[in-house]
């Protein structure tokens, strides 16, 4: 088995990929990136702290009487 990376540049060749994987002529591998590069996608990055501090009012608005 030989694996190899394609740029997808057309939503038919990804079903046409999907249609041959269905086949069991090829297995199609997703890629998944790393967490620190989706972390440089956000447009307003925030701290640690910020983001505990933000789960923790979450957190608090749960805990309110029904």
């Amino acid at each position: 088995m030989k694996t190899i990376e394609i740029e997808i540049t057309d939503d038919k060749a990804l079903k046409l990929l999907l249609d041959m994987e269905e086949m069991h002529l090829i297995k199609v591998l997703r890629s998944r990136q790393p967490l620190s590069e989706l972390r440089k996608q956000i447009k307003s990055p925030m701290t640690s702290q910020e983001i505990d501090s933000q789960l923790n009012t979450l957190k608090n608005e749960w805990k309110r009487d029904i």
